[in-house]
């Protein structure tokens, strides 16, 4: 079951959104959390609120989302 939080103080409607992979390229990635992020903190979301794996960033689209929201999809992920 994916957890949902919010990390760092910004409270910016968010441009992008921060896909973070685990694995390797050669062999079946797996999405472990995504995160967004305003212009200001993307650089931030990407070495920080991931866990260092493989982001993957896009344009944020669709429904307003706020910097620093995020979605866990790996159940041994804790915070």
């Amino acid at each position: 079951m994916p957890t949902f939080g919010k990390t760092g103080e910004c409270t910016a409607p968010a441009v992008w959104l921060i896909e973070d992979y685990s694995g390797k390229e050669d062999e079946d990635m797996s999405l472990d959390r995504t995160v967004y992020a305003c212009e200001q903190h993307r650089e931030t979301a990407e070495r920080l609120w991931l866990r260092g794996l493989s982001p993957d960033t896009h344009r944020a689209r669709g429904r307003l989302n706020w910097c620093g929201q995020f979605t866990d999809y790996d159940p041994r992920a804790s915070g």
